[in-house]
């Protein structure tokens, strides 16, 4: 048990602990308010202006990812979302996957040949670099830099709006009625701080927000299968959340930056994104979303 000075310690930590969160909320709701405007804004006017941010946070994410990965920085790197999405610009959606896959392996070939010993696995500063979760952080993000250009130049930027108002609104309702709520963990191993409630919270903010897109863009869609889509997007969101912070609980880290006030780095801002653009993508290719736009 802790001793009487120990809890004394405890106690008089507790408004700190209370101030710093409070500090966090402000800090998470001033970024929030300023970037998903400029988000909406750059979606709206698409281009090159579009695709430039887009392909910047993906390559800020792409850094994050290799350092995470590999204990180091590798800003040499950065350029490859770019790369990627130029070559979607320039040759099609196919082009992009296969300069996707091509430059995964490029880059995950020259890390690992950098970091590792003659005859052995290298070692950096997390511990063993793996070809497998290097190779895998381009991918990562940039499926999202392709699915989200391509939605833009194809399906319009209402349906890009869609999406980042579905995993906005799930990034809400999880957060504030999970803290509001409380209740069981929904993966305690994995984000102590994430609950079942939050997550139910999520499924209802991403619902309302596609109920709002649709009386906005799109009033005589069938809100039954709005919703629906939100629902699978809200899900596959919060599950790259999860995958994540199980990234991160693995190799020790608590952000994957410092670059957002509030929100840590840029994986962390983006984490729900990157598994719910991919899958809207495909769910428009295979004409699943036709229901939206009726």
């Amino acid at each position: 048990m802790p001793s009487g000075n120990s809890v004394d310690v405890i106690a008089a930590m507790a408004p700190l602990s209370a101030l710093a969160d409070r500090r966090n909320l402000s800090h998470r709701i001033l970024s929030g308010a300023i970037l998903a405007p400029l988000t909406l804004f750059l979606t709206f006017v698409g281009g090159l202006p579009f695709g430039l941010v887009m392909a910047i946070a993906a390559a800020i994410g792409l850094g994050e990812w290799l350092k995470l990965t590999t204990g180091r920085r590798w800003n040499w790197a950065y350029p490859a979302p770019l790369l990627v999405l130029f070559g979607y610009r320039a040759a099609g959606f196919m082009a992009g996957l296969a300069l996707l896959a091509l430059l995964a392996v490029v880059i995950a070939a020259l890390i690992v040949r950098r970091t590792a010993p003659p005859g052995g696995t290298g070692t950096a500063a997390s511990g063993p670099v793996a070809f497998g979760p290097v190779a895998f952080g381009l991918p990562y993000v940039g499926l999202t830099v392709l699915a989200l250009a391509w939605l833009r130049d194809g399906a319009g930027w209402p349906f890009v709006f869609f999406v980042f108002l579905v995993v906005w609104g799930t990034d809400v309702g999880a957060f504030f009625v999970g803290r509001t709520l409380g209740g069981p963990r929904l993966a305690p191993k994995v984000s102590p701080k994430k609950t079942w409630s939050g997550a139910l919270g999520g499924l209802v903010f991403a619902a309302l927000a596609a109920i709002a897109w649709s009386a906005s863009f799109s009033a005589a869609a069938n809100p039954l299968q709005v919703v629906g889509v939100a629902v699978v997007l809200s899900v596959f969101g919060q599950c790259g959340d999860l995958f994540e912070s199980a990234v991160k609980r693995h190799y020790g880290v608590k952000d994957s930056g410092e670059l957002i006030p509030g929100h840590g780095g840029m994986l962390d801002r983006i984490d729900a994104l990157l598994a719910a653009a991919p899958v809207f993508a495909i769910l428009h290719a295979l004409g699943l979303t036709a229901s939206l736009s009726q």
